[in-house]
Parts: C-alpha cells; sequence; structure tokens
C-alpha cells in the first residue's frame, strides 16, 4: 500500500479570470473545487495512473467532510484525525490574459499535542502494511517542526521508501532523516544556503551533498519550466517548453506522482525522469489539477529535453 500523508489539507478553489485587475468585481470564465494539500493531490493523481492509496493526516469541520467524501469518490481509502477548527481553503485565481497564477493560503486548523500523539498511533498502525509513504505541504499551527524527520525515521526503521516534498525548516529536518526521495524548490534553498543557486554549478555543489544523507533521488526546481534531478546513476538536467504551459497549479505534485509510478513499475532511471517530467508537462498544459490520463503524459515523453550532466 501507499501512504500519503497531509498534515494542513486544503480545499482548493480555482477561478479562471479573463484579467486579474486588483480591486475590481470579476466574473469568473471557469471554477473548480478540489480536495487539495500535497499528499492528498498525490493520492489524487495516483488513482488517475490506476493505482491505489491511503491518505492521512488532519480534517476539521464541513470542509474536512467534504475532502473525506470527495476522496472516496476518487477511492481512496481515507484514515484522517479529526481535530476542532475548520480545515482551511485555497484560493487561486488564474489570469487569463497575462498568464499570471495568484494563490491565497489559509494557514489552517491548530493541532494540540493530543491530536499529534493520535496521529502517531494512526501512523504506526497503517505502516504495517506500507510500502511506500509520501509525506508533503505545510505544517498546520501547533505542528512541530520536525514531525516530518520523525515520520521519516519510523518508516526508515521498517525499511520502508520514504517520499518528502516539503520547505522551511521541516524540510530541512527530514533531510537530516535520510528520506529516499527530496522534492525541493531552488529558491528554498538558495534563502537557506544564503548562496545564489541560479547557476547549475552552484545548485548541484550544494544538492550533490543530499546523497551523503541516505537520499537516494533528489529533485530540485531549475528556473520554471525545469527541474534538475539527482539520481543513483548521474545528475540530469531535464527542460519541458514553457510555451505549452498553461497553469502550474499542481503541476509539482504530478512530477511527484509520476516518479512515484515509474519507481512502481520498475523504470530506468531515464524512463524515470521523462515519465515524471511528461506527467508534470501535461498536468500543466490545461487549467485544472491533475492530468487527463496516462495516454495523454506519454505523448509528452519524447518531447522530454534531457541531458545527462555527470
Amino acid at each position: 500500500m501507499i501512504l500519503t500523508v497531509t498534515l494542513n489539507p486544503a480545499v482548493d478553489e480555482e477561478y479562471v479570470v479573463p484579467e486579474f485587475r486588483p480591486g475590481g468585481w470579476i466574473r469568473a470564465t471557469k471554477s473548480s473545487r478540489s480536495p487539495g494539500g500535497k499528499g492528498i493531490n498525490v493520492s489524487t493523481l495516483l488513482a488517475q495512473f490506476g493505482y491505489s492509496s491511503t491518505a492521512m493526516g488532519f480534517l476539521a469541520g464541513f470542509n474536512g467532510e467534504y475532502i473525506r467524501h470527495a476522496l472516496r469518490a476518487f477511492r481512496i481509502t481515507t484514515n484522517f484525525v479529526h481535530i476542532p477548527g475548520e480545515t482551511r481553503t485555497n484560493v487561486y485565481i488564474i489570469d487569463d490574459t497575462g498568464h499570471v497564477e495568484t494563490g491565497i493560503s489559509e494557514a489552517g486548523p491548530a493541532v494540540s499535542p493530543e491530536a499529534m500523539d493520535r496521529l502517531r498511533k494512526v501512523y504506526r498502525r497503517i505502516l504495517q502494511r506500507t510500502r511506500m509513504v509520501i509525506l508533503g505541504g505545510s505544517l498546520p499551527p501547533g505542528a512541530p517542526g520536525e514531525i516530518f524527520a520523525e515520520l521519516v525515521h519510523l518508516a526508515r526503521e521498517k525499511g520502508i521508501p520514504t517520499v518528502v516534498d516539503a520547505a522551511g525548516p521541516p524540510l530541512m529536518a527530514a533531510l537530516e532523516a535520510g528520506p529516499t526521495v527530496v522534492k525541493v524548490d531552488h529558491r528554498f534553498m538558495s534563502k537557506v544556503m544564503g548562496r545564489s543557486l541560479t547557476s547549475l554549478d552552484n545548485l548541484i555543489d550544494v544538492v550533490s551533498g543530499f546523497h551523503e544523507r541516505g537520499v537516494e533521488w533528489a529533485v530540485v526546481s531549475y528556473r520554471t519550466y525545469g527541474n534538475v534531478f539527482f539520481s543513483p546513476d548521474g545528475i540530469y538536467l531535464a527542460l519541458a517548453d514553457r510555451k505549452s504551459v498553461r497553469s502550474i497549479f499542481s503541476a509539482s505534485d504530478a512530477l511527484l506522482a509520476g516518479l512515484v509510478v515509474a519507481r512502481e513499475e520498475g523504470m530506468s532511471t531515464e524512463d524515470t525522469i521523462r515519465f515524471a517530467m511528461a506527467s508534470a508537462w501535461e498536468c500543466a498544459a490545461h487549467v485544472g489539477k491533475g492530468i487527463q490520463n496516462r495516454k495523454a503524459v506519454e505523448e509528452y515523453i519524447p518531447l522530454v529535453e534531457l541531458e545527462h550532466l555527470s
């Protein structure tokens, strides 16, 4: 079983507008509502690829019930801990003229120490039948900053590979625990390291040290439409064509789901990278979260520009 952990889920509301101008009243040409949060997004994408998963984390209020029912409609098993308050709402606005995306994210409901203990118990129980764990997203108020590291450590004790897609101190703590795969935004790493990572040389120098901590794969965003993959077989630069990109709303989650699918199917290193990039590219080529279908993803595979750097 594949387990996704989303500690701070959200209801994602997406609006497409002809032209976004602050201070005015704008009528949306298209809108959608969906369960969100990185782990939940990956579970939804895996379902679109035909893979089942279990989603866990914290849910609260009416939004929490909506997320639970929406995930079950995708045939995703849910095992959330319920807490007081209301699960947050995130709003995304896509300017169809200027091709600019604007996001507004709420903090989420506070999590008590007792709720954290309940989540730990659920997590330990589910690990007994789990073959991979995916952890991602922001932390809700009250959650300890080292929680991802703790969950990675518990999985490693049982020999279960882990995937982490996070930012800030929670990511840095998780790195010390040695996850199997990490997804990193180069802008965040640049701030943490105090040095520019806009050049490939600097980026490679910083991220190459991840392998020493037990990380097998590190994926780092490069500019807007590319990623650098630090794999067991070397370092690769993969690029997509920016002209075909419509919305990068959930492209990063699609990339992660593509990596997981490739790992499940035993693809080679280069095929894994191409499939992950194609998943992100297809997702970004249209408005709305997720992919259309696997066939649509596979059409992008030969279009991925791939260079073996070292």
